[in-house]
């Protein structure tokens, strides 16, 4: 056989071989995306909002892969996120030309109740970090305990307009408020399913 000849079917037959490795892991990569995105998906089904919460932690399915740990954690991060900007938004508001006596004290109440709940998220984030040991179920509590109160707070924020609110200030806050309120609320129910068991 011929030095070229030799050559060339050896540039075939590595050529043939890195085909199959790339494809093998081209295969492996979409498999392994496949089934941590399923993961996601059928734990956000446990949540009020199983849409949202898909949407939201699937970008993350790298790191969550198919750890209940990761996926709350994930799910902290984008409700702290959503609660800080809502935040800031109705900070913006505040500072409104026009603004009634009544909007005014709701949106006042509304900043406080906002300040709490990020409060209390941040509180179970630093938690999350630290869950090792035999007071875990412990820790996970109290996890679960902020995670309510944020919630609750979120709800109060909206309370104060349900009852002084006027209808255009009302609604602009509602939109940002109660994202940030499904958000938490699946943040909650995740936390909830690795507390239970």
């Amino acid at each position: 056989m011929q030095p070229f000849t030799c050559s060339l079917l050896f540039l075939s037959l590595l050529a043939i071989f890195n085909f199959s490795l790339i494809s093998a892991t081209s295969r492996f990569l979409t498999e392994t995306i496949s089934s941590q995105t399923d993961f996601i998906k059928a734990s956000c089904e446990t949540t009020r909002y199983p849409d949202l919460c898909f949407k939201t932690l699937s970008p993350f399915a790298a790191t969550i892969q198919t750890s209940p740990m990761e996926l709350a954690n994930a799910a902290l991060i984008v409700s702290l996120k959503s609660a800080k900007s809502a935040s800031k938004a109705v900070k913006g508001l505040s500072k409104g030309e026009g603004l009634s006596m009544r909007d005014g004290e709701a949106v006042a109440d509304c900043l406080e109740n906002m300040s709490d709940s990020v409060d209390e998220m941040q509180k179970s984030m630093v938690a999350m970090r630290d869950l090792d040991g035999p007071d875990f179920k412990e820790k996970m509590g109290d996890v679960k305990t902020w995670v309510s109160a944020a919630l609750t707070d979120e709800d109060t924020c909206m309370d104060g307009f349900e009852e002084n609110g006027d209808g255009k200030m009302k609604e602009t806050i509602r939109g940002y408020i109660v994202n940030v309120a499904e958000l938490t609320s699946n943040a909650l129910a995740l936390i909830s399913n690795i507390y239970s068991t």
